[in-house]
Formats: structure tokens, sequence, C-alpha cells
């Protein structure tokens, strides 16, 4: 089994509308290939882990490549592991709601990474949520 995480930048804005779409075309074929792992929004950026047969994870990963909503790529190092992080695939994204309880995308996300057994992928999720916090607080 892999797990491939990336973090990219969104080329436009995404309304409430676009997030659900993209979450449910995405639950939709990763559920087709057993692939489990989180996406994250946080208004500006994506960071995912995708889990599951090498081979099932790679065709995501060139699908998303090429996915024009988004640049900037950056791939951490994959894991290769014999059991899953994740048992199922979810998405949480930064909304309005936020903007007044900055804290709650970062409880959320740490809500949704609570039993995952690997110390870097838990530190990848949590730190991107707490730097999204910090991001908005300075701007």
């Amino acid at each position: 089994m892999r797990i491939v995480i990336y973090i990219s930048r969104a080329k436009h804005r995404f309304t409430a509308r676009d997030l659900a779409d993209l979450r449910d075309v995405a639950a939709a074929r990763n559920r087709s290939l057993n692939i489990t792992g989180l996406l994250l929004f946080d208004g500006t950026r994506f960071v995912q882990a995708l889990e599951g047969d090498a081979a099932a994870v790679q065709l995501v990963m060139d699908r998303i490549a090429n996915d024009s909503r988004h640049d900037n790529i950056s791939y951490f190092k994959p894991i290769e592991t014999d059991h899953r992080q994740f048992n199922w695939w979810s998405t949480e994204y930064r909304d309005e709601n936020d903007l007044c309880d900055g804290g709650g995308f970062l409880d959320r996300v740490m809500k949704h990474v609570a039993d995952v057994k690997c110390d870097s992928i838990k530190a990848a999720f949590i730190g991107f949520a707490a730097l999204s916090l910090r991001r908005r607080l300075t701007t």
C-alpha cells in the first residue's frame, strides 16, 4: 500500500458549491478505487493524503497533476506501508464560519487525524491547518 501527500495552490476562488462538487466527485472516484485519505482546503491551498494500492494512487495522482484548478504541486516523499492511516476518505475546508471562530478549522482537522498512527502525516495536516489560521490572523 502507498500513501502520497501533496500540497498545491488553487488557481481561482472556490465557492461552497465548487467544493461540494469536488468532494462528491472525488469521494465516488476514490471509493471505486478503494482509496482512503484526507483532503483539506484553506481557501488558497490544498493538502491531500491518498492511500491505497500503488497503481490506484498513481492513477488518481496523474489525474490531479493534470487538473487545471490548481498548480504549484509539491509532493511529500511517498510512504510504503502495510496498513491504512485513514479508514475513510474525507474532506475538510475552512469556511466563512471559521472567520469568526478561527480555531474551528484546526479543531476539525485534529479530529480527522486523531487516529492516524504516523506522526509525520498527522503533523503535516495539523501544521497546514495551524498555518492557515495564522495566515488568516495576520492578513
